[in-house]
């Protein structure tokens, strides 16, 4: 794999063949790959769009459920854009995975846009979850919507 280069005595590395590299990826149990995509999905929605485009087996890794679970949506506006059906539907399927961020978002949204109890659900699950900003609004919400009864 490496040879010294005598006349310049550095190491020169072979260019590996694509296959390779491809068939060190298949080599991978399918759990490790998922895990390797959500944990760069936690740090970025974009690294997990580029970690998508990079190669069949991660995207098929990066469709899974768990990843959406964990996926970071700080980069993503508050408020959906209802014309942008990619990113209604990316939403929704963090939401029905119980992304934290994505259940705070939306039951924020629910409370200060409807004061419904549904919104009151879903910042109890982010809170149980352990999304702190959750944990501080469903807390004063809840205040606010026993003394309004």
């Amino acid at each position: 794999m490496r040879s010294i280069n005598k006349n310049m005595q550095r190491p020169m590395f072979k260019k590996k063949s694509r296959s390779s590299s491809s068939s060190t990826i298949k080599s991978l149990p399918k759990e490790l790959l998922v895990e390797i995509v959500a944990s760069v999905a936690s740090h970025s929605f974009v690294d997990l769009h580029n970690v998508k485009k990079s190669c069949k087996d991660l995207l098929e890794a990066a469709e899974d459920n768990y990843v959406y679970r964990r996926v970071s949506l700080d980069k993503l506006s508050f408020i959906p854009r209802s014309s942008n059906d990619k990113e209604l539907s990316f939403l929704k399927r963090c939401k029905e995975n119980q992304n934290t961020e994505s259940l705070y978002r939306e039951g924020l949204r629910e409370c200060l846009g409807n004061e419904n109890a549904e919104g009151l659900r879903l910042l109890d699950m982010a809170a149980k979850e352990g999304h702190k900003e959750a944990k501080y609004v469903y807390g004063h919400d809840l205040v606010v919507f026993i003394k309004t009864r």
